[in-house]
């Protein structure tokens, strides 16, 4: 499956293009122009999405059967609701998930207090320096 999608960002490297990596257009335009390879690296999205949200906590009363229903949920939405296009394809394709397959939000995980009793301090942003 890596090999797949490196593979998929090295040819199409234009569905890696924006703030996030792709938006309800980009699934669409990749799901529906034919184009040889396409076909599968629109069921590799879907199902990666819908494993994404199962994996966070997502659950679902029905199921998904196989990456093919996976996939036509998310075109279906996608044809649905053409104006929700440039939304992130992340957040469209939890919606569609989410109601295709009646699935609920995860509940938040609950605060947990030092030991001290003290608040714990937040950490602060990541920065990562190249090595040389």
């Amino acid at each position: 499956m890596k090999r797949l999608l490196a593979a998929a960002l090295f040819l199409f490297p234009g569905i890696a293009q924006a703030d996030y990596f792709d938006t309800g257009n980009e699934i669409w335009n990749v799901c529906t122009d034919n184009a040889p390879g396409h076909n599968y690296l629109c069921i590799g999205m879907a199902a990666a999405y819908y494993d994404m949200m199962v994996a966070t906590g997502y659950q679902c009363a029905a199921p998904a059967g196989d990456r093919a229903q996976v996939r036509d949920v998310i075109l279906k939405y996608l044809s649905d609701n053409p104006a929700m296009r440039t939304t992130p394809a992340s957040q469209l394709a939890i919606t569609s998930f989410a109601t295709a397959f009646q699935c609920a939000k995860p509940a938040p995980a609950p605060a947990t207090p030092s030991r001290s009793g003290k608040p714990k301090p937040k950490a602060g942003p990541v920065v990562l320096t190249p090595i040389h």
